[in-house]
């Protein structure tokens, strides 16, 4: 018997709070998807931590398992390990996800194929994509062109919106908190692991 490829945990829970509002997140897929109808791609998958959560707002434990986003004009899709359950829907801007089991091991690319009917040219990310995946995706779709988007990616990131903006600023108001602990903690002799709990402990709270 077969075992189950794919599973559905669309519905699994309830989302949780966004990092960013809808506006902010669509925003980006408005700007990626501009960079894509300018160079012809039909479809990205993004891979990296980096990308996959900016993107998303999804922030996966790889666990050796492969992750992925994949964005087209119309859908973007969170790919991910069935180890996660729900959590990567739950977590995924738009609320799309696809989840593969670790019965085959060409599951992944499995997932990626319901994705991607039709796509022609794949965008991907040139800088963080390993060799060994570059050549299964080559094998996996071998009609498929493979070009770079991880430079049009990162320069999209590096121009930050109003939001975002205001977001850094939280945070590293916190991060200011989390080192004036470690001050209050450090003295003669104090083990490091008693300063780092100090400091961590202190921005917990604060962001609680």
């Amino acid at each position: 018997m077969q075992r189950e490829r794919l599973q559905n945990y669309v519905g699994n829970g309830t989302p949780v709070q966004p990092t960013f509002s809808a506006t902010e997140m669509q925003r980006r897929l408005d700007a990626i998807r501009g960079v894509m109808a300018k160079n012809g791609i039909d479809a990205a998958l993004f891979t990296s931590y980096h990308c996959i959560n900016y993107y998303s707002d999804f922030l996966f434990c790889q666990f050796g398992r492969r992750y992925g986003f994949l964005v087209d004009h119309n859908v973007a899709t969170s790919i991910s390990a069935g180890i996660d359950g729900g959590q990567p829907w739950r977590r995924t801007f738009g609320g799309k996800n696809v989840t593969y089991t670790d019965w085959q091991k060409d599951n992944y690319f499995h997932a990626i194929r319901q994705l991607t009917g039709g796509v022609k040219r794949l965008g991907i990310e040139f800088d963080h994509i390993t060799i060994d995946t570059l050549n299964l995706l080559k094998s996996e779709f071998p009609n498929m062109e493979f070009v770079d988007i991880a430079a049009h990616s990162m320069r999209l990131r590096m121009i930050k919106s109003a939001e975002e903006i205001t977001h850094i600023e939280k945070m590293t108001r916190i991060a200011d908190i989390g080192g004036g602990a470690v001050v209050e903690a450090i003295e003669v002799g104090a083990p490091e692991h008693e300063v780092a709990l100090h400091s961590t402990a202190t921005m917990v709270r604060e962001i609680a």
